[in-house]
């Protein structure tokens, strides 16, 4: 098993306070391993990536309620770590100082956990696939920047529902700027997705490059440029996973970061 070089940090700071996970890392050699850094009762993300698997299943572990020692046993047997939506990211970390004024709430227990996690992956070179405040938590983690408050910069509230307070979801367009190897979808193409975030890339991290926008021209895919060394680190500010189906822009985003899971399994066992 890999030595984590982080641990002892994410230890000090968030302790060993976890829920009951039934922890077991007996794992068929016919199984996806994710961690994510939160999951939820709704199962959105699960109800997203299990179909696209299939008949691979997926076991879980949700980095959230993991001891240290925990986290990193998983770790050691992950095929992929994804980062989902939720929380603001708080300013420091992108040098806007301690001005809060323009967040929402903030998470710092999950700043620190998912630092911890995207430097596994950059150690592992594990498949990666951020969503909403995952894809901006990428950006932060390469030494980009987020405009805190995306109404005070492009004069609407189109990427979160209704006026001003309002956290609900709503729907735009976004579209493709480039394609890989294993992705589905081509330059140019299109889909309606749902979007519910009111932060958004400011300053694009130098090892980071956009592969989709929206109409206003708001950074919402972006990838590693190196993609010979991180051929899956891909991040998605739309929620894919709550976005209508059958979509060259939906699926495919969950199934090219599946066909890598599946790569690094089989180069695993």
């Amino acid at each position: 098993m890999r030595t984590f070089l982080w641990f002892p940090v994410l230890l000090s700071i968030i302790g060993c306070n976890h829920a009951d996970n039934q922890f077991n890392t007996d794992v068929d050699s016919d199984t996806l391993v994710v961690v994510a850094s939160r999951l939820f009762e709704s199962r959105t993300y699960q109800d997203f990536l299990e179909p696209i698997a299939a008949p691979w299943p997926i076991r879980w572990y949700n980095a959230s309620v993991l001891s240290p020692e925990e986290l990193s046993a998983a770790l050691a047997e992950a095929n992929g770590v994804l980062l989902t939506g939720g929380a603001d990211i708080h300013p420091e970390r992108y040098e806007q100082a301690a001005d809060t004024s323009r967040c929402g709430n903030i998470d710092l227990e999950r700043d620190v956990l998912e630092s911890f996690l995207l430097n596994e992956v950059d150690l592992a070179r594990l498949p990666f696939l951020g969503i909403c405040r995952g894809m901006q938590f990428m950006n932060v983690h390469g030494g980009g920047s987020l405009h805190p408050h995306l109404p005070d910069v492009l004069g609407h509230n189109g990427h979160r529902g209704g006026e001003a307070g309002n956290t609900s979801d709503t729907t735009h367009a976004v579209r493709a700027l480039r394609q890989w190897s294993f992705a589905n979808w081509q330059v140019g193409d299109s889909s309606t997705v749902v979007s519910h975030h009111h932060q958004g890339i400011d300053r694009l991290a130098d090892g980071l490059e956009a592969w989709a926008v929206a109409p206003d021209g708001l950074i919402e895919g972006v990838a590693r440029k190196d993609t010979l060394s991180y051929p899956c680190y891909i991040g998605v500010q739309w929620h894919p996973e709550r976005s209508a189906q059958g979509q060259p822009l939906v699926e495919n985003v969950g199934a090219f970061f599946v066909e890598h899971m599946l790569k690094a399994h089989a180069s695993s066992h």
